[in-house]
Order: structure tokens, then C-alpha cells, then sequence
């Protein structure tokens, strides 16, 4: 029996020897897939830096004109209890802190196609939009937004993380994301 796979690579299917078909299925997070296979897995880390209620902390927008950006989780970590918020964001970022997201897979050696900034100062000429995600950590505790890649960001696409009512104090945050190309399966 032939198998049509989607993609032209058409193959006979193999049966045990009870006559039953041998099959097997990618049952790991499709971020180590994307990292593996295609080396388009990062992580877009702001190390310790202090914050204060009101400030915009993390952004990122997909450069890309071919991929997108498939958003899989964020990590909040502060000193401080934190009600965090996500938004959509347009306009041009300013006054951050640049960031060079790492790629997962070491070998790969490929950049990811974003703009991404943090906070030692908040980041300005941004225009809210629509809210995404709210979160809330405890003192000296830490949490995360699991999006499972389902918050994606099209080209010229932008989200931005305000850390939105807390003490002044340390925190951090990494932004775990992958591509993957458009009209793509």
C-alpha cells in the first residue's frame, strides 16, 4: 500500500507480522522539531534589570517577510509580586535595551528575524492595541505564558510586555519563540 504523505515523498507502508501497520507519530513539543529540523528555535532572554509599575519591559517584532513567528512561551521571574500584561503593539520602539535572541539549536548558526528589546528603561513609541495575556507572580517567584506557538506575529507584527503594577525591583524575562514559513504545514 502506498502512502501519500502531503508533500510527494509517496512511500509503501510496512506491516508487522500480525498484519498490523507500523506507524510513528512526533510526540515532542513542535518546539524541538522546529529547533532540530529547521534550527528556527530561540530564546530572547532580558537579564536582571529593575522595573517599575507602568513600564513597558519586553518587545518584539517579526522582521520576517517569509515566516511567522510563533510565540511559545514567556517567563516572568521578579523579586517583586508583578501583575504583568501582554499587548499588541504598533509604532516604532525606542529607548530599550537591544536583545539578540540565542538560537536553540547551536549548530545552526541562523539569526533570528525580529526586533527585540527589554527594559533597564522603559521602552517608548509604542501605541497600545488589543491586550493579550495577563499575568500575576508572587515576591521572589516566577511564572510563565504558554501560548504553545498559538500567538503568532505576521510580518510587521509587535507584542510588548508591561510590568504592570508591583514594587520597583529585579526581574527577568525569556521569550521562547520559533518560526515557521508561511503557507507552510
Amino acid at each position: 500500500m502506498k502512502i501519500e504523505d502531503g508533500k510527494g515523498k509517496n512511500g509503501d507502508m510496512s506491516v508487522s507480522v500480525a498484519q498490523r501497520g507500523n506507524v510513528s507519530a512526533k510526540s515532542k513539543n513542535r518546539l524541538f522539531y522546529i529547533s532540530r529540523d529547521d534550527g528556527l528555535a530561540f530564546n530572547a532572554i532580558m537579564p536582571s534589570f529593575s522595573a517599575a509599575a507602568g513600564e513597558y519591559v519586553f518587545y518584539i517584532k517579526n522582521t520576517s517577510s517569509t515566516r511567522n513567528l510563533m510565540m511559545d512561551h514567556i517567563e516572568y521571574h521578579s523579586l517583586q509580586a508583578v501583575h504583568w500584561k501582554v499587548w499588541q503593539v504598533t509604532g516604532t520602539a525606542a529607548a530599550g535595551t537591544a536583545i539578540t535572541p540565542s538560537n536553540l539549536n547551536l549548530g545552526a548558526g541562523i539569526p533570528a528575524e525580529v526586533t527585540a528589546m527589554g527594559g533597564a528603561a522603559t521602552i517608548t513609541g509604542l501605541t497600545l492595541g488589543q491586550q493579550l495575556g495577563t499575568h500575576r507572580t508572587e515576591a521572589t517567584g516566577e511564572g510563565e505564558m504558554d501560548w504553545g506557538g498559538g500567538l503568532i506575529l505576521t510580518p510587521g507584527t509587535a507584542i510588548l510586555v508591561e510590568y504592570d503594577t508591583g514594587t520597583t525591583g529585579l526581574c527577568e524575562i525569556d521569550c521562547l519563540f520559533h518560526f515557521e514559513t508561511i503557507g507552510a504545514t
